[in-house]
């Protein structure tokens, strides 16, 4: 008689149980939701960073590309009035740049 009641749980201690099982299951499903979230978050975030470099970098190209196109055109129009001296100004640099190469 004491051995049949001692097998079977109570029926409060069964249900306790089958609760806890229930509440472990949804707190597991509870932090694989959030890691999925955080992950997401995360690559949201990178992705939008990513844009904004992306969008920087080519607006720091055009910037360079249209300050070297200036420096240039001012170039040919000071070589193009004074060709003489620009011709002199670049033999001197060609003849100092080969005097330290040359040692």
């Amino acid at each position: 008689m004491s051995t049949t009641s001692q097998a079977k749980p109570p029926p409060d201690l069964e249900t306790i149980a089958n609760d806890l099982a229930a509440l472990k299951q949804d707190f597991a499903t509870l932090i694989a939701d959030v890691r999925a979230s955080t992950t997401g978050r995360a690559s949201a975030m990178a992705y939008d960073a990513a844009e904004r470099i992306s969008d920087t970098a080519s607006s720091l190209y055009g910037q360079a590309t249209a300050q070297a196109e200036a420096g240039a055109k001012a170039l040919a129009n000071e070589v193009d009035e004074r060709p003489l001296t620009a011709l002199l100004v670049a033999f001197g640099i060609g003849f100092v740049v080969s005097r330290l190469l040359s040692r």
